[in-house]
């Protein structure tokens, strides 16, 4: 009886120092409308990376605080970070949630798909066929132009067979884009902060930190579980190695062939 209450006090306090390390919900998630023009996605959670403007009335998905000025985000199947102060959370799962919208490439060479909105060869990433209609549309950006041309890309999608690019290509060479139409999806507003425990558990931290952390936590219960168990393990032995007394038998002793061992 007494091991058993040993063993089910070890259990406890190893479970208790599990849950001393902190954690939160890595499945939450909001939308948020975009409920103005000139609202970013970026690459990194600052305004040094924007990729392209995102429609105007729809949403993007936020699955983390990035910082203080930034939410991790995505729109359609592309990450990145959006500002808090120019989206909206909402208490809803919107119908359509993005936008949907194609467009076409008309340059009889072909039209060039870049890793930023510059002509830049460097940066190519792949050529569009003359009449490709298939693109994707996800988003503007103003960037590089033709002399007397416009500066607006277009941040898309181009599938082939056997591959997929993302990337920009010059609008100037694009037409027939589909029209948006404006998303009238609207929900109640969400008033308190999302992600309240980011920056007090692990979500924010490197894989080397979360490791050091619960080496930090796990190191001393293993401590106090070895203590817990060092006096049984000495009463065992102490057992093990004692030895059986010599009866005595009035003024002599009994010889007992195990003193030979």
């Amino acid at each position: 009886m007494k091991k058993i209450l040993i063993f089910l006090s070890l259990l406890l306090l190893q479970s208790t120092c599990i849950s001393s390390v902190p954690t939160y919900a890595d499945d939450l998630y909001y939308y948020a409308k975009i409920e103005k023009g000139g609202t970013f996605l970026y690459a990194s959670a600052d305004e040094s990376s924007p990729l392209f403007e995102l429609p105007e009335s729809y949403f993007v998905l936020l699955t983390d605080k990035a910082n203080d000025k930034f939410y991790n985000a995505t729109y359609l199947d592309k990450t990145g970070y959006v500002k808090i102060s120019e989206v909206t959370p909402m208490q809803g799962q919107p119908n359509t949630p993005f936008a949907s919208a194609t467009f076409r490439v008309f340059s009889i060479n072909g039209l060039g798909l870049y890793k930023s909105p510059s002509l830049q060869s460097a940066g190519l990433i792949t050529n569009v066929p003359y009449l490709t209609s298939t693109i994707n549309y996800y988003g503007k950006i103003e960037g590089e132009s033709i002399p007397n041309k416009s500066n607006v890309w277009y941040y898309c999608k181009f599938i082939e067979p056997a591959s997929t690019y993302q990337g920009y290509l010059y609008s100037v060479f694009c037409d027939e884009l589909s029209p948006i139409v404006k998303n009238q999806e609207s929900f109640p507003l969400i008033t308190s902060p999302l992600f309240p425990q980011k920056g007090s558990g692990l979500g924010g931290l490197s894989d080397t930190a979360k490791t050091f952390i619960i080496l930090g936590v796990s190191l001393p219960c293993a401590l106090i579980i070895y203590l817990l168990i060092k006096p049984t393990l000495s009463g065992q032995k102490q057992k093990v190695k004692k030895k059986k007394p010599r009866r005595r038998h009035g003024d002599y002793f009994e010889f007992d062939e195990n003193d030979l061992t």
